[in-house]
């Protein structure tokens, strides 16, 4: 038998003989036949620049800052702990101590996520709506990622949308650009 004790910023996941799924602590007694890995709740940020089309079928770049980290609470944390230490096939990275490529599927996930919601909410918009009703779009982003993001335990903590972006050889926002600057020097 051995005793460990998580850091502050970490769980103990237990798996094993006489866990069901998974168990989630803060320190624990691990019986021998059981498994024990830390997981980090630290939330990660990461950076995207998602190609999305408008109802009229102009394409642009949306660059965006998502910080995203688990919820929590002891279903949530379950939820992310499976995740976090579990392969698609089901085996276990725990025994590789991979828990890092664990967050990197995490990411691959979440960033899977955000694209979806965003391509599908942008689709039904207009560049003018899109302008006009720029913090009603990053809520209806927020809250459709969120929803997706909660079966996975997650949850958004800041976001960030920057300014829309020509693709390569578009020209509208250099368009609309110049045009604002020359409407200002008249």
């Amino acid at each position: 038998m051995w005793y460990h004790v998580a850091e502050p910023n970490s769980y103990l996941v237990i798996t094993g003989a006489g866990v069901e799924t998974v168990e989630i602590e803060k320190k624990a007694l691990v019986l021998p036949f059981q498994r024990v890995t830390k997981i980090s709740i630290t939330p990660f940020s990461f950076s995207m620049s998602l190609q999305a089309t408008i109802i009229e079928k102009l394409k642009f770049f949306l660059p965006a800052v998502f910080t995203i980290g688990p919820q929590d609470d002891i279903d949530s944390m379950s939820k992310y702990a499976v995740l976090l230490t579990g392969n698609s096939d089901g085996s276990s990275t725990a025994m590789k101590g991979v828990v890092s490529t664990g967050r990197n599927h995490v990411q691959e996930i979440v960033k899977g996520i955000i694209e979806g919601e965003t391509r599908s909410i942008v689709s039904t918009m207009t560049m003018e709506e899109l302008f006009k009703g720029r913090r009603s779009f990053k809520t209806k982003v927020l809250d459709n990622v969120q929803v997706e993001l909660n079966q996975f335990g997650l949850k958004i903590y800041n976001a960030n949308v920057e300014e829309l972006q020509d693709i390569p050889g578009g020209e509208y926002f250099a368009f609309l650009s110049r045009k604002a600057h020359e409407g200002a020097l008249n």
